[in-house]
């Protein structure tokens, strides 16, 4: 087992990575909006969903409930920058965490800018998150694309222990199995994953599954508004089988920014890519439920009937509310 090395509290920045921060954010243009295509969804096909972009008083009570949660966890994704601006979310996610605290955090991947290399950790994601790893907040990574160039195809992030990968594509459970479970299952999205054995695994393994409410996150959108755009040929690879064991939400980064999905065919989708790097411009598809690029991470407040999903920015506030009811 590899030794662990000793995390720093301070909110510092490396200067490593100060500066390719400010190479890129230099030279980076405003990227055009993309208009990405989705399908045609039947209502009674989809979960309940409401949702507020509001701070107001009504809307928030709406979607807040006095009831404790059986599970609350964070997510991040495109983080492993060493900029400010990952700092700054990482600071927002610690303060978040001393008023309601979260189990773990999903890294839906890009964790270490801008090739991977697991010798920039301690500065990219150590030092960043110190407050949380302190408190034995645990971190459950994905690979990005770029996470793969200069780590053996991504083997040393794998095995690097904080990452807390057991394979390229794994799932885990959390909650309490008496009041109710998630099931989360991480995928490789790269190109070059072993899609025909991971596919036979995740068809295999939702069948299996008893868990009350079953999540998926990878790196790359089946549907985004953002440079990238929505991907045709992932979404026939994993929008079926989402369809046909009741998925209810896919998490996921690659593009720099927040969108959030209305229902298409029972699954939400929601790109969480604010976490560091610099931001991409964001358009609106007809799959657009809400959509803002900032930085940001999320949390998600689980219970027996619902998941409340926030997205929070930088100086604390919520900007997107939503509840997720189970597909019936």
């Amino acid at each position: 087992m590899k030794r662990r090395q000793i995390l720093l509290t301070l909110f510092g920045v490396p200067v490593v990575g100060s500066l390719i921060y400010a190479a890129i954010a230099k030279s980076k243009v405003q990227y055009e909006p993309v208009s990405a295509q989705s399908p045609v969804s039947s209502p009674s096909q989809n979960p309940e969903i409401k949702s507020s972009n509001s701070d107001s008083k009504t809307n928030s009570e709406i979607l807040e409930t006095a009831e404790e949660p059986l599970l609350r966890f964070a997510a991040i994704a495109d983080n492993g920058f060493g900029s400010p601006d990952q700092f700054a979310v990482a600071k927002s996610m610690w303060e978040t965490y001393q008023q309601k605290p979260y189990a773990f955090v999903l890294m839906a991947g890009d964790n270490i800018y801008s090739y991977g290399e697991i010798s920039l950790a301690k500065a990219y994601f150590e030092e960043p998150y110190a407050p949380l790893l302190s408190k034995d907040v645990k971190f459950y990574a994905v690979l990005g694309n770029h996470d793969i160039i200069k780590s053996n195809n991504g083997l040393d992030q794998i095995n690097y222990q904080p990452f807390n990968m057991s394979d390229r594509y794994y799932s885990f459970t959390k909650g309490d199995v008496n009041a109710g479970t998630v099931e989360f299952f991480a995928l490789d999205t790269n190109s070059n994953a072993p899609w025909d054995a991971q596919l036979a695994w995740l068809d295999q393994q939702l069948a299996k599954s008893t868990a009350p409410w079953k999540i998926v996150y990878g790196h790359h959108p089946l549907y985004s508004s953002g440079r990238h755009g929505s991907s045709p040929e992932l979404a026939a690879k994993l929008s079926p089988i989402f369809a046909k064991h009741k998925v209810p939400l896919y998490l996921c980064g690659h593009d720099h920014g927040y969108e959030r999905s209305i229902p298409l065919d029972g699954t939400i989708y929601i790109v969480n890519g604010g976490g560091g790097a610099p931001l991409y411009k964001f358009g609106r598809s007809p799959h657009t439920a809400f959509v803002s690029s900032q930085f940001s991470f999320m949390t998600f407040d689980v219970y027996q009937d619902k998941i409340i999903t926030k997205a929070i920015a930088t100086d604390g506030k919520v900007f997107d509310r939503a509840i997720i009811t189970k597909l019936v």
